[in-house]
């Protein structure tokens, strides 16, 4: 009989080393596995936000959309819209077809955007349309007077989309419907372009039906890592984006098992490794979170802080200049001949400091959206040449000429009298600023953009607004130094000032809000400036003020005017 041999203590190191090898081969082939299905979570995760962000993007486009509402008879006004749609939608966002419906859901207005495809049937009410349950998406949206958006569906195109419809509140009433149709690919694609995801198959499923899906046989393989997440959608209901990935990494852990304890080493500092870049990615993915809310509380603080400052200004501001008015006209005695000068002084630098932050105030209003609008028939010839006499005294000090040409026959036009008011002395104000010598003409006709010539012989009108109706183009010309080609464009943008004057004379320099504010406020009024300039001889502002279908032909008879007849010339020197 024979006794069993204790085990040699080399035995059992070797024993200890592989068991501890084979734990850590083990624990390594487990963390490279979830590294794997975490990064599958992590881009289902960014995939689902940014799924969520941009729906809700389009959600407050569509709403924005009611400022294309006109008066209180809620009527559409296809110019309005059109403003809205270029200045909101086009080129930015992801909508193949854009619509709005009165309260009545009867489709006013639509565009179509990209490919070419069908236009719903003039008049087609909302109500009724059964096409991706349109109906009772918007019966929805009625009840709850919140966005919602529409089942999933071959649109007009034949491709796969959905809708979302918004409601346009006015008060406290429901003045219509703005809807958007998005194609899926194009959402999965616009997803993949944020978040990039090269060799993943990534789908969207709305109640158990597939929205759209991207690469679908890529992650096709029997082993592969699958990741959920849900977001919400207009209308409260919540999607889910699925991402799966193939398991890639088979063969190197075969590898790993394989090799042994020769790579335990590696392959923990290849852990370590992966570990620390995770951590990195979710410490920089918070912090990016945290910049951003940071980043738009500033944003809106800055807002804020301009419009009250600007506000609480004026009040200061205003008690100096009536003060000085109480000086000038001697409530407080007469003034030595020292002090008249000085007086002055402090007035105009006051009244031009006042200019400023009313200035300040309105780029603050505009942003903020809260520029309110007053529209009443006005007669333009009286009403221009009421504003344009206020600046016959400054024009006349400095020599130049003014001439006015005002057709009596003009139309009324329904706008705000104080934005427009506002429009033509900044570019009166421009004008004198910047004309050395000669002179500073302002002239108006109507042109018709349905008709075929109504540019014919006056190409100074080719720059009109499109939309297919007729407009007032209130041109004012100088002879001064005129603008270089390549600023042009640089004119109406905020804070940009060509041809300013040395930086010690604010006087001269202003703000650079002057052409931005009148732009943005000939917007709001339905128009917009255009401007055609010759370095060293001159330039022509053109302010293209939309006429009302009631008002054509008020003066002019039954036919469309096509010129300001009966013009007024008034020269100054």
């Amino acid at each position: 009989m024979f006794r069993r041999s204790p085990p040699r203590l080399s035995s059992l190191a070797l024993l200890a080393a592989q068991l501890l090898g084979l734990a850590g081969l083990y624990a390594a082939d487990r963390a490279i596995t979830h590294g794997a299905r975490a990064r599958v979570e992590l881009d289902a995760a960014e995939t689902a936000a940014f799924a969520e962000g941009l729906l809700s993007s389009h959600v407050q486009t569509l709403r924005a959309m009611r400022g294309a509402l006109a008066d209180s008879d809620d009527v559409l006004s296809d110019r309005r819209i059109s403003a809205v749609i270029e200045d909101l939608v086009e080129g930015r966002l992801l909508f193949s077809r854009v619509w709005m419906s009165d309260s009545t859901g009867a489709v006013r207005y639509q565009r179509l955007f990209g490919a070419a495809g069908p236009l719903f049937p003039p008049g087609l009410d909302i109500d009724t349309a059964t096409a991706l349950q349109l109906g009772a998406t918007t019966a929805a949206v009625r009840q709850t007077r919140q966005p919602a958006i529409s089942t999933a569906g071959r649109i007009l195109t034949g491709e796969r989309g959905f809708s979302i419809v918004v409601p346009l509140i006015v008060g406290d009433q429901t003045a219509g419907f703005a809807g958007g149709t998005l194609i899926a690919a194009t959402l999965l694609h616009e997803l993949s372009r944020r978040r990039p995801l090269e060799d993943a198959a990534v789908a969207i499923v709305a109640s158990g039906d597939t929205v759209a899906a991207q690469n679908p046989d890529s992650a096709s393989e029997r082993t592969r890592y699958v990741a959920v997440d849900t977001f919400h959608v207009p209308g409260g209901a919540e999607w889910q984006v699925s991402v799966a990935r193939p398991a890639r990494d088979t063969l190197a852990r075969v590898a790993m098992w394989a090799i042994g304890l020769a790579m335990i080493g590696a392959l923990s500092l290849a852990l370590i490794r992966e570990r620390r870049e995770g951590r990195r990615v979710a410490e920089r993915s918070t912090e990016l979170e945290r910049l951003s809310t940071e980043l738009l509380r500033a944003n809106r603080a800055k807002s804020e802080f301009l419009a009250n400052v600007s506000h609480e200004l004026r009040t200061p501001l205003n008690a100096i200049v009536g003060f000085v008015d109480l000086l000038r006209d001697g409530v407080y005695g007469e003034l030595a001949p020292r002090q008249v000068n000085p007086v002055d002084r402090i007035a105009a630098s006051a009244a031009h400091l006042r200019h400023l932050v009313d200035q300040i105030l309105d780029i603050a209003k505009m942003a903020a959206g809260r520029m309110e609008m007053h529209p009443e028939p006005v007669d333009l010839r009286p009403f221009v040449i009421d504003v344009a006499s206020e600046f016959e005294a400054l024009i006349a000090d400095r020599g130049l000429n003014l001439s006015l040409a005002i057709g009596g026959s003009l139309p009324r036009v329904r706008t705000d009298p104080t934005h427009l008011r506002q429009i033509i002395v900044n570019l009166l104000g421009n004008a004198v600023k910047y004309t050395p010598t000669g002179g500073i003409a302002v002239r108006a006709r109507v042109t018709d953009e349905r008709r075929a010539d109504h540019v014919v012989g006056t190409p100074s009108l080719v720059g009109a607004p499109q939309g297919g109706r007729v407009w007032i183009a209130l041109q004012i010309a100088d002879s001064g130094i005129g603008i270089a080609p390549a600023d042009l464009g640089r004119v109406f943008e905020e804070f940009e000032q060509v041809n300013a004057g040395p930086r010690g004379d604010s006087m001269q320099r202003g703000t650079g809000l002057g052409l931005p504010i009148s732009r943005r406020l000939a917007r709001l009024l339905g128009g917009d400036i255009t401007v055609e300039s010759e370095l060293g001889k001159g330039s022509t502002f053109t302010v293209w003020i939309p006429i009302d279908a009631a008002d054509i032909g008020v003066r002019t008879g039954a036919q469309t005017p096509t010129a300001a007849t009966d013009p007024v010339s008034v020269g100054v020197k």
